[in-house]
């Protein structure tokens, strides 16, 4: 009778150890399933990180994750630390696949990076070049336009453009064995104004025949109160609304508001015109400057609008 007896005390002592053990296997595969899958059950999400920066313009770290999904390519733009949040997501289209070349670059210089990024297609010799940017009035990611659109791109670079502050163009490359190496001529280059990235050549926007205008940016300063310290701007682009009217009648011919960037561009025929904020009356704070510009035919004429803040 002792023997049962020790035998059924083994036997009753063991179950326990089975079923713990069986509690922990589920909670690691659970784990495991969890993180690999896409957040929209895409299938299989095997995220690696391909770029980091301060991509909003603070000091904190933001990480961009690319993965393929179902023969898809995908990217997401999530926070540095443990446990954060994404951001921003794209989805590929059915056909592309993949995503490399992933470059973080300020291209207008206004203390936010724009995120640059090739998107391949398998039917195709060639790729998109999409190019995202933190917009501050939309709190969101977006994705910028071109004007006009570039086509299939097999690689690019970053050009430092010379008389320009610190802004910079993208360099495009589309032909088979043309790499985009330093002294290398580009097929196309792109400047980005506002939301667009509007294509340019030796200096000179390449427009449709005939299309003329006035472009540039709306600047404000003293942007700090107090004195300035070592290396502090004291000028910040200035998202503001402005006027164009025609020089000799004064009659106005456009209004528009200018990027978070300040920046502008509006289509004008040839012409003589004054450029601007509304008139207001009274002793309104911040002031901007009136500027009178000569519009020539295919070409447009850059401006600066200068607004003083009142802070001393």
């Amino acid at each position: 009778m002792r023997p049962r007896a020790r035998s059924t005390m083994r036997l009753i002592g063991f179950r326990p150890l089975l079923m713990t053990l069986g509690v922990l296997l589920f909670a690691i595969v659970s784990a495991d399933a969890s993180f690999e899958q896409a957040p929209r059950g895409d299938g299989p999400r095997r995220p690696r990180v391909v770029a980091s920066g301060r991509l909003l313009g603070t000091r904190e770290l933001q990480r961009v994750v690319t993965w393929q999904a179902n023969g898809a390519a995908h990217l997401a733009i999530e926070g540095a630390g443990q446990g954060s949040r994404v951001l921003w997501r794209k989805d590929g289209g059915a056909s592309e696949s993949r995503v490399d070349s992933v470059r973080i670059s300020d291209l207008d210089a206004d203390g936010v990076p724009e995120i640059m990024t090739l998107w391949w297609k398998d039917s195709s010799p060639g790729a998109d070049l999409r190019v995202f940017h933190w917009d501050r009035s939309q709190n969101s990611f977006v994705e910028l336009q071109y004007d006009p659109e570039p086509g299939d791109v097999r690689s690019y670079r970053v050009v430092r453009t010379r008389g320009s502050g610190s802004t910079s163009r993208l360099a495009l490359y589309s032909r088979s064995g043309i790499s985009a190496r330093r002294g290398t001529s580009p097929d196309h280059e792109y400047e980005l104004r506002g939301l667009k990235l509007i294509r340019v050549e030796g200096g000179r926007n390449v427009t449709a025949q005939g299309e003329s205008g006035i472009e540039g940016q709306a600047i404000i300063s003293p942007s700090h109160p107090g004195p300035l310290k070592e290396g502090m701007s004291g000028s910040a682009p200035y998202k503001t609304t402005l006027v164009v009217w025609r020089s000799g009648d004064d009659r106005e011919v456009a209004r528009f508001e200018t990027g978070s960037d300040g920046r502008f561009r509006v289509a004008l025929p040839p012409g003589e015109y004054r450029i601007g904020p509304p008139p207001r009356t009274g002793r309104f704070l911040p002031r901007g400057s009136e500027e009178t510009v000569t519009v020539a035919a295919g070409r447009f004429v850059r401006v600066t609008i200068h607004f003083d803040s009142g802070m001393r």
